[in-house]
């Protein structure tokens, strides 16, 4: 037995989510320190009224580029000869979808904000969120399609990385700033880090107009879009719904939310390292069923572990923070469903059934904002739980009513 655990090495994927393991948990630390040290500097209601503002001025973030950073994905993956053309064409959707979708932002997160934000707060601040985390987004992909494991995660990594430094700062010298300048902190730092990420993608983008062996058009990644709307509506919509009942809602359903989404990282890393090398098999029927049932028993062992530690948060985060304890322990086994909803999404994607996609997300989209609207005024921290566990038990039924068809 122990010769030949001597001789055992990981697998391709096994090393490549080894790596984005490492370099997410290092973003993950960061994150965690970000989110940490506002909830205890802050307090239950300002820290709410940070997240409200954030989410609510980010909505329209997954409209920036109109989505083709995944088209980009699958198309320099299976034609890396013309990666640089592929990129050109979703730097120039980027560029022309951003000041709209800055525009509508402001103008949703001042209808949905309980109270009133200074306007050219809510500029900056969704300027800097849409900006930051779309071209993030897109470097990633770009570089991504090239496997190139350790810069997709240096990407990934850099944005929290930005945002922490530039919070120490502010504090090193402000010890009791207040919830403005932290929004105009952690905007700046967004800004700065888009403006990084631009000047290397800028040139090693090519001419878009070329014709082009793998096709991309302004509307084909209008499903990825639709899809990451919905979940951002699922994941964030419910913030500014709290924060109409109190601020410190918002704040409490938050801290247990993110520490959920940073558990769920070892899940994300194998996933991640997973799809290019999917997208590259003719038939990858066979490792999506293996690997994904993996996934599912990560996730099944993953919602174990949040359930019994979900009692230190109050130590962790504050006392403000003792009703986190419940919701997270009932948002615990939500990473299963998404694991199983990405599978099913790569199923739809190898298939060709784009629309299928689209439709799924449209309908947990709009579940996900009505259940919430109907739901967290009446249940508070409950009802938004309940209404996400109901948007994504819909895709999952749709998608998977899907592919049975298919295998019909």
């Amino acid at each position: 037995m122990s010769r030949l655990s001597i001789r055992w090495r990981p697998g391709g994927l096994a090393r490549s989510g080894l790596v984005l393991l490492g370099w997410m948990l290092l973003r993950a630390a960061m994150q965690a320190a970000t989110v940490v040290w506002l909830a205890r500097q802050l307090g239950a209601q300002p820290y709410g009224q940070f997240v409200a503002v954030v989410a609510a001025s980010s909505f329209f973030t997954p409209f920036v580029g109109l989505g083709l950073s995944h088209i980009l994905l699958r198309n320099a993956a299976r034609d890396p000869a013309h990666a640089g053309n592929y990129l050109a064409r979703a730097l120039r959707w980027w560029l022309r979808t951003l000041l709209p979708c800055v525009a509508a932002s402001v103008v949703v997160a001042l209808w949905l904000l309980p109270e009133r934000i200074a306007l050219l707060a809510l500029l900056v601040v969704a300027a800097a969120e849409l900006s930051a985390t779309s071209l993030t987004e897109l470097c990633a992909r770009h570089v991504q399609a090239q496997q190139r494991t350790h810069a997709f995660g240096a990407v990934n990594a850099g944005l929290p990385g930005a945002r922490l430094v530039a919070l120490g700062l502010l504090w090193s010298g402000t010890r009791d700033a207040g919830v403005t300048a932290v929004l105009w902190t952690y905007a700046a730092s967004g800004l700065i880090y888009a403006a990084l990420l631009w000047l290397p993608l800028r040139a090693a983008a090519k001419a878009p107009d070329a014709v082009l062996p793998e096709p991309m058009t302004a509307r084909s990644g209008l499903p990825f879009s639709l899809a990451v709307f919905a979940t951002k509506l699922q994941g964030e919509f419910n913030k500014p719904m709290l924060a109409q009942a109190g601020y410190g809602l918002a704040g409490t359903y938050n801290v247990a939310q993110r520490v959920v989404d940073m558990a769920s990282l070892p899940v994300l890393a194998l996933q991640e390292a997973l799809w290019p090398r999917l997208y590259a098999q003719a038939n990858p029927a066979r490792q999506l069923r293996r690997t994904g049932a993996a996934l599912l028993v990560l996730a099944l062992a993953l919602g174990v572990a949040l359930w019994l530690v979900a009692p230190l948060l109050p130590v962790v985060f504050g006392a403000d923070f003792m009703d986190a304890v419940a919701v997270l322990r009932l948002l615990a086994w939500l990473p299963m469903l998404q694991v199983l909803r990405g599978l099913l999404n790569f199923h739809a994607i190898h298939h060709g059934r784009m629309q299928k996609i689209a439709w799924a997300y449209a309908i947990g989209g709009m579940v996900s904002v009505v259940s919430v609207a109907v739901l967290a005024p009446t249940y508070g921290l409950m009802g938004a739980v309940w209404a996400g566990y109901a948007a994504e038990a819909v895709m999952i039924v749709f998608l998977l009513q899907g592919a049975l068809r298919i295998r019909r």
